[in-house]
């Protein structure tokens, strides 16, 4: 719930039973279901390489107008709502330029990557018009470094099938 939502919710949880410290929902916190009176905080899914998930721990605001960062956190008030976001790997080609070489090359191991179950990972790959001196704005399942997604130098592949 948000805002006057909330407010309502709490005001006829503290009214109609009686209570001044009535749970809103059960949040999760370090995995473990506890009253929560205000509202759930969880990671969101983000794709990055390490988990796949942002840093924001599972928690009961300390208030219902605490901020929960749009980009980094989920807020929520139903039951154990503020699940960790499950994740599982996907690869991605790295690239290299070999000493002496005058083409970018795919090397090994790939790159491993997060996605959320039953989707395709995004693994970003050179262009025919990326030259050897771009070699340094690649790197595997991460954007094409300072190449924007509609660059001609850089394509956006699917990871089905890696």
């Amino acid at each position: 719930c948000t805002g006057v939502q909330c407010l309502i919710k709490q005001w006829y949880q503290r009214r109609v039973r009686g209570t001044s410290e009535a749970a809103l929902a059960k949040c999760l916190v370090n995995g473990t279901s506890t009253d929560c009176t205000t509202k759930c905080l969880g990671p969101k899914y983000d794709g990055s390489l390490a988990t796949g998930v942002t840093t924001q721990e599972q928690a009961c605001a300390a208030a219902a107008d605490t901020v929960c960062d749009a980009a980094t956190c989920a807020e929520c008030t139903t039951d154990d709502c503020n699940v960790i976001p499950t994740v599982v790997d996907y690869k991605c080609d790295d690239y290299e330029v070999k000493t002496d070489a005058t083409a970018i090359t795919v090397k090994t191991p790939q790159v491993t990557g997060k996605k959320l179950p039953d989707t395709d990972g995004a693994c970003k790959t050179p262009s025919d018009t990326a030259v050897v001196g771009d070699i340094a704005l690649f790197s595997g399942q991460a954007v094409c470094m300072k190449f924007a997604d509609d660059n001609a130098k850089c394509v956006t592949v699917s990871s089905a099938g890696r």
